[in-house]
């Protein structure tokens, strides 16, 4: 059954194409459940049609086994004439008519139940697809103990001694890195938002802490630690001060809806509730845009834009009630030459009012 959404922009077709405004009813596909796990996707945005068209497509996997899993692949069939163009949250590729995605290095590690989201946009258009999910119910039951290294690529968000008592806001599948000194305990946490994945360093080793966390569920968290030293553990104990360290964390879900804007929508104004998505789908000339502010909306991703010869898709998360303008401009390689070309820079913003 198709659920009801409201009216979001149709992403443009190309550079200088025809920009439509458009209500959309996102139909999820079918799931396959085979192998441990399920993945439904529906069509987030569509422009034009057939080969000549395109779509934005969220799929959603879901770990249905009873072990947390650490991997997943999500496989599924190109409608006539579709191909993938690009990805996100996930390695997308495609053989022909088969296409495959498969985890990034921070959202593979599911909880039973746990879900994820990927993203792509393929040329061309057809129905949501069905999708086949497979992740080898592979064990522990539960959550992976700390371990003396940390998982592959850097975190989403790094903290330090600095930002004690800082209130941060985190999208669940986004890593959250702390660098404290020697002298700190490994933070606890207290709340069910986050989960510890790697831990080295910190007292009594004598080696920097380094600490990883993972936001595995929508709600609020804190990590707390404190420094310590081996004569405050004598008798009687030395007097050496006690610093504290703490860190607020919300965590948010993307399970609201997605609004597209694109060339058209300079200088207007999209209205979004706290959990909706915005992509930005813009020209192969447009630099990824920055944010006036923090807070408001978190970095999901961003691909292609100059220099890159591909279509700018980049998406936010609606994180926190407010408002922000979301800007870029575009560039040309002339630009960058000795005697530049006068080649006009051309402004875009939007300005994202998010309700809670």
């Amino acid at each position: 059954m198709a659920l009801s959404r409201r009216s979001i922009l149709a992403l443009c077709a190309g550079l200088g194409g025809t920009v439509v405004l458009a209500t959309l009813a996102m139909s999820p596909a079918a799931a396959l459940s085979a192998g441990g796990c399920t993945a439904t996707a529906h069509i987030d945005s569509q422009w034009g049609s057939g080969t000549g068209g395109g779509q934005i497509v969220t799929a959603t996997v879901t770990n249905t086994s009873a072990t947390t899993t650490t991997k997943w692949t999500v496989t599924w069939t190109l409608g006539a004439g579709q191909q993938v163009v690009s990805g996100w949250n996930a390695a997308v590729s495609a053989s022909g008519s088969s296409a495959t995605a498969v985890n990034a290095a921070y959202n593979g590690s599911l909880a039973p139940g746990g879900s994820t989201t990927f993203g792509m946009q393929l040329a061309g258009t057809g129905p949501a697809p069905v999708l086949g999910c497979d992740n080898g119910a592979t064990p522990p039951a539960s959550s992976p103990p700390p371990s003396s290294s940390p998982p592959p690529g850097g975190p989403d968000v790094t903290v330090g001694p600095g930002d004690s008592q800082r209130s941060i806001t985190l999208v669940v599948g986004q890593t959250l890195g702390v660098s404290l000194g020697a002298e700190y305990r490994t933070p606890a946490i207290v709340g069910a938002a986050l989960t510890q994945v790697s831990a080295s360093g910190g007292y009594p080793s004598g080696q920097p802490l380094d600490a990883r966390y993972r936001a595995v569920a929508a709600g609020q968290a804190d990590l707390r630690t404190q420094s310590d030293a081996p004569c405050l553990h004598t008798t009687p104990p030395c007097t050496i001060p006690v610093s504290l360290w703490t860190v607020h964390v919300t965590v948010v879900a993307a399970t609201g809806q997605t609004v597209t804007v694109s060339t058209a929508d300079n200088e207007s104004t999209v209205r979004l509730h706290v959990g909706d998505t915005l992509v930005v789908s813009l020209a192969v000339n447009y630099l990824p845009p920055t944010l006036s502010g923090t807070g408001v909306l978190v970095l999901r991703d961003t691909t292609g834009g100059y220099p890159t010869g591909q279509p700018l898709v980049t998406r936010y998360l609606a994180a926190a009630a407010g408002t922000v303008k979301v800007s870029t401009r575009t560039d040309i390689a002339c630009n960058h030459e000795p005697t530049p070309c006068p080649s006009p820079q051309i402004p875009w913003t939007v300005t994202a009012d998010v309700t809670a």
